[in-house]
């Protein structure tokens, strides 16, 4: 399953819940912080981790699996 690392950058804007159009990324309130809640439903296209103002998230994805997706970003900064 794709991994999405998180670090204390992060300042809960939930921005990355927003932009994420199949919702994968679900927000923790325990722990205030988001998740990918839905890790299969990633299509890896890191919109999450691109708009993210603090810069604070990165998709790790799991080219093991059986599922990839059909549209892969390579630009990541």
């Amino acid at each position: 399953m794709h991994i999405m690392e998180i670090t204390e950058a992060c300042t809960g804007c939930r921005l990355c819940v927003a932009v994420c159009f199949v919702n994968a990324v679900g927000w923790d309130e325990e722990q205030g912080k988001p998740v990918l809640a839905y890790p299969e439903d990633c299509q890896i296209c890191v919109y999450c981790e691109k708009l993210c103002p603090a810069k604070a998230l990165r998709i790790v994805p799991d080219w093991k699996s059986k599922y990839n997706p059909k549209t892969l970003s390579t630009e990541r900064r």
